[in-house]
């Protein structure tokens, strides 16, 4: 391996991984590890019946391609800011290598923080040619292949053009209030910081909600199967919230010190949340009662929001690491799984509530950054 080559491996792959090892190792152990069983289909035989879905309808392979343009977004960002860091400023001395030269190895830095995906696209590509589909094996070919060079070829203007910042929309939050709650802090912060990351996991929860009650409440009124995704994609919130507990440790310490009671605090976090869950309550109203009975969209919205609240809860307990809160997520998921075979998600549910109130209440104050 070239010393440039390595160079960039090191200082673009290798922390790429390292920073986002929690999420990825949790994603694909829930893609891999326990999706697929729990209807008793396996596991082959489910992401086959999944490729064949986007092979076959076209507004199931746009929406798994906005996905996959989601990640490649996040994957531009994230070399982007790195190539902007002050610590990182020796890599535009690369600026002076050969163009074809130094271009190769950023698409292949890009190729190997985008392969997550590319795996799979390579499976989808396998069955498709299997099936004769070849016209959808080439756009989906071709569709990541352009992402692919296209963020390369965004990297060396960067590298060539120091300085350069990327064109972004920039959303602001119209003030309907005079007052500034405390809430609305991290609702600018994901509009400011996190707008990506959101998006996808709004898209994943609300879109994957709508198709599987639409599509499979047709033909039998089964919910573990739904109920076990629905929870996937709350639980994938917890990315978000632990990124909104570092904030308030580095940023909005002052509130601690605030007079404000204890029962206020919890109002502004319930709204806080209650906010962000306002996607999926627009999903599930839109499902009642056509496919949803209202007893049972009662049970998704008070799921939804209590898990929300427990995750939030948890991260006053103590300063966990990333790698470690998401261990707990897991176990969470794990939980759900065997209350959705025991038929006793409600029960669950409302002892999760009770549990994210009194760890809130009797440890609030209690918490110390470790």
């Amino acid at each position: 391996m070239s010393i440039t080559r390595a160079i960039l491996i090191k200082s673009l792959v290798k922390t790429f991984y390292r920073q986002n090892t929690g999420l990825l190792a949790f994603l694909l152990f829930m893609t891999l590890g326990v999706v697929g069983r729990a209807n008793n289909a396996g596991l082959l035989e489910y992401h086959y019946a999944m490729i064949r879905g986007m092979m076959i309808n076209p507004g199931f392979l746009i929406l798994i391609m906005f996905a996959w343009f989601i990640y490649a977004k996040k994957c531009e960002q994230f070399i982007s800011h790195t190539l902007q860091r002050p610590e990182f400023s020796f890599l535009h001395i690369l600026s002076v290598i050969d163009g074809g030269k130094i271009f190769g190895l950023l698409l292949l830095a890009q190729v190997l923080i985008y392969l997550p995906i590319l795996w799979y696209v390579l499976l989808i590509a396998g069955v498709g040619i299997h099936q004769h589909w070849y016209i959808q094996v080439v756009v989906v070919l071709l569709y990541n292949l352009s992402l692919c060079v296209i963020s390369a070829f965004w990297y060396l203007f960067l590298l060539r053009n120091t300085g350069t910042s990327h064109f972004a929309v920039r959303w602001r939050i119209p003030s309907l209030v005079r007052d500034r709650f405390y809430w609305t802090f991290f609702s600018r912060y994901i509009i400011a910081k996190r707008k990506v990351l959101f998006t996808a996991i709004k898209i994943y929860s609300c879109c994957i909600l709508y198709l599987m009650v639409s599509r499979q409440l047709q033909t039998e009124y089964d919910l573990s199967m739904i109920i076990l995704f629905y929870s996937f994609g709350l639980l994938g919130h917890s990315v978000i919230i632990h990124q909104f507990r570092e904030l308030e440790e580095t940023r909005l310490t002052f509130y601690r010190g605030m007079a404000v009671s204890l029962f206020g605090r919890f109002i502004q976090y319930g709204s806080l949340y209650f906010v962000l869950f306002i996607p999926e309550m627009i999903t599930i109203s839109l499902l009642t009662p056509g496919y949803l009975h209202y007893n049972d969209a009662f049970l998704f919205v008070f799921l939804g929001y209590t898990l929300l609240l427990l995750m939030n809860g948890i991260l006053f307990i103590k300063s966990f690491r990333r790698m470690d809160y998401l261990k707990i997520i897991v176990a969470i998921f794990f939980i759900i799984f065997i209350s959705v075979l025991t038929g006793t998600v409600f029960w669950l549910t409302l002892l999760c509530f009770i549990l994210s109130v009194y760890l809130f209440f009797s440890r609030y104050y209690l918490y110390e950054r470790s």
